[in-house]
């Protein structure tokens, strides 16, 4: 059997570019783009990040942003991994607000299973403040996805190298299936 190694795979951003979405609102709009790194070791289905795209023109570049916002993962990664991508419909400024309820609602249900494995015995009752301030901070109310990808990566960058690849983007639930943009994407290993 042969042994699988791991790796330190680092994904950012470089650029989004939306060429056959109608919407006349990516002239300069905000969107949301989410990545998730499918199966990156055995035990770890998915990993997700999300953040705000800014359109001009229908393109999106992210190179001249801090490292800090373009980093979407650096995490262990067993031989083939995936990535699955979603650029949402524009969203108004109180959409973007629910996105952010959301995403504080799922980092303290997160804090709230921790602090259950943590401290084993008083689960319940440490848990609970956590849990009621997750229940308290956002709703349901996710922009609808225009465009989305996934792009199979059965081989990665060698250890101290780069690789750009690029996602290919179409639109959700069209049954005849033509690419509608392209997120550019910089892996290092």
């Amino acid at each position: 059997m042969a042994t699988k190694t791991k790796r330190l795979l680092e994904v950012l951003l470089v650029s989004c570019e939306m060429t056959g979405v109608p919407e006349k609102a990516l002239l300069k709009s905000r969107n949301l783009g989410s990545v998730d790194l499918v199966w990156p070791r055995a035990g770890i289905a998915k990993k997700s990040a999300a953040r705000e795209f800014v359109f001009a023109r229908g393109k999106v570049d992210f190179t001249g942003e801090p490292w800090a916002k373009r980093v979407l993962f650096r995490e262990e990664v067993e031989d083939h991994t995936a990535l699955m991508v979603s650029v949402s419909e524009p969203v108004s400024v109180q959409k973007l607000r629910k996105f952010v309820q959301l995403a504080a609602k799922y980092a303290l249900k997160q804090g709230a299973d921790f602090v259950e494995k943590a401290m084993l015995g008083y689960a319940d009752l440490a848990s609970a403040p956590v849990d009621a301030l997750a229940a308290m901070v956002g709703e349901k109310d996710a922009p609808k996805p225009i465009a989305q990808g996934v792009l199979d990566l059965p081989s990665l960058p060698e250890e101290g190298a780069e690789m750009v690849v690029q996602v290919p983007l179409f639109r959700p639930k069209i049954l005849k299936r033509h690419q509608v943009g392209t997120l550019t994407l910089l892996l290092r290993a």
